[in-house]
Formats: C-alpha cells, sequence, structure tokens
C-alpha cells in the first residue's frame, strides 16, 4: 500500500461499528447498484466496506482502457486500497487523495440523510494499456451511514474526465451547488489553536518550547497534539506534520 494511503486508510478502520442484519440486506443492494454503475458508465467502481476492510469491484470499458489484467479484475479485494488504480497513478497527484479527509470532515458533521446529498469529485492522472497519461475523475460516494454515524460503504466511481476544470469540487445533487474546493477547507479540519500548535511542531519545537510561544500550558499543548493526531488519523507528530504538508495548511 502506498504510504500517502495510510492517513485514509486509518480514518476509515477505526470506526466502530456494529452488527445489524438490515445494514447487510443494504449492503447487498448496493452493490448491485453499483454493478449497474460501472456498466451504463464504463466506469471502474471500487466500493469500500469501512467494516469489513473490503472492496467491492466492478469493471466497465475503463479497464479495458487501462489494461487490466484478468488478475487484476477481482469482485472482492480484501483491502480498502484499490492497487489496480493507484499503481498506475501519477505519484504527486496521489499525494492530493487527502481532498477525501477533507470532505469526510465537512461532511460527517450533517445529518445522515444530508449526508447523501453530497459528493466528491477529483482527477488524477492513469497510465493507459499504451503508456499514456489519462486523465480519470474520481467520485466518491457515501453510501451506507450507519446509525452511529460512522461511514460503512464509501464508493469510488474511476471515469474519463469529460471537462477542462480539474480542480477538487464536493457537489451537492440535491441542490445542483458545486463547491470547488480551497485551502481553507482543508485548514477546517483543524481549529485555529491546533494549527497555530502544529506549524511550530514542524518546526521542531518541543511542547515546553510551544507553551511559551502561545502563552498557554503544556497540558493544552498536548491536548491539541492529541486532537492533532486524532483529526488527521495518524499515530505520531511526524506523520502529522506530513499529511498537512501534503494538504497545504503549513
Amino acid at each position: 500500500m502506498d504510504k500517502e494511503f495510510d492517513t485514509i486508510n486509518q480514518m476509515y478502520l477505526s470506526q466502530q461499528f456494529v452488527d445489524d442484519s438490515e445494514e447487510e440486506h443494504q449492503v447487498e443492494e448496493c452493490r448491485s447498484m453499483i454493478r449497474a454503475y460501472a456498466f451504463t458508465e464504463n466506469a471502474i467502481v471500487s466500493m469500500g466496506d469501512n467494516k469489513l476492510n473490503c472492496s467491492y469491484c466492478y469493471f466497465g470499458g475503463l479497464a479495458d482502457v487501462l489494461g487490466l489484467a484478468r488478475e487484476e479484475r477481482q469482485d472482492v479485494i480484501p483491502s480498502l486500497y484499490e492497487g489496480f488504480i493507484y499503481n498506475r497513478a501519477d505519484a504527486d497527484d496521489l499525494a492530493h487523495r487527502h481532498a477525501e479527509v477533507a470532505f469526510v470532515h465537512m461532511i460527517k458533521p450533517l445529518s445522515i440523510d444530508i449526508r447523501r446529498d453530497f459528493y466528491l469529485s477529483d482527477f488524477m492522472r492513469l497510465r493507459d494499456k499504451d503508456g499514456a497519461w489519462r486523465t480519470v475523475e474520481h467520485r466518491m460516494f457515501p453510501m451506507i451511514i450507519s446509525p452511529n454515524g460512522n461511514f460503512r460503504l464509501m464508493a469510488c466511481v474511476y471515469t474519463l474526465a469529460k471537462d477542462e476544470d480539474h480542480r477538487a469540487k464536493i457537489i451537492n445533487t440535491r441542490t445542483g451547488e458545486v463547491r470547488i474546493m480551497s485551502r481553507k477547507d482543508y485548514e477546517d479540519v483543524l481549529s485555529v489553536r491546533e494549527l497555530e500548535v502544529l506549524r511550530p511542531i514542524d518546526q521542531g519545537k518541543l511542547s515546553k518550547e510551544i507553551a511559551d510561544i502561545l502563552s498557554i500550558s503544556i497540558n493544552t499543548v498536548n491536548r491539541h497534539r492529541q486532537n492533532i493526531l486524532e483529526k488527521l488519523n495518524v499515530d505520531h507528530a511526524i506523520e502529522a506534520c506530513k499529511v498537512a504538508r501534503v494538504m497545504g495548511i503549513i
């Protein structure tokens, strides 16, 4: 798995789920819907099951364009990481997949029903079967949200890009509103004070030094450090700084 995906992977797998027979029925319904989606759009669709740490995959005509081998076209893969996509992607484009973190952060405070009105659209370059770069649109849809508010199924739909505007966007399918993602969307993942703490961490400052700079207690600094790790879904400060640099917020 590409290291750039670790933060996204942990964001989903750290969620708590309970056994729910009705939800399992919904999973089967979603699999049928996504299979039809792949057929009608000539798309590759990977739907991540964050409870079971697997992905349900469906392959339309884009799979032929990219030259996916037969062994790559598995109905179920034991991971949320679609190697058949990411192994063909431009490394710089992969680094910007953290739009997914900002998108989930933005819609999570909304009610469960309203969350389904939104999807993320971003872009990456993939090598096709002839070795040429093709720009592919990645759309991410929340499919099943558990009663406790956690994201059970997230569908990623990959199609050849149809327009020239390749900025990451959040689209409201109910109203038609299109929101171009900006640096502030990434900054909003952390509070103003958390950003003030993270920047000197990135400069190598210790907690006591940060406390002196910001005129707060060491305990407060450490509490902000812990919040930063939890929000960015990382285990230590070095990873937090790396993710924040990729997101462009430090």
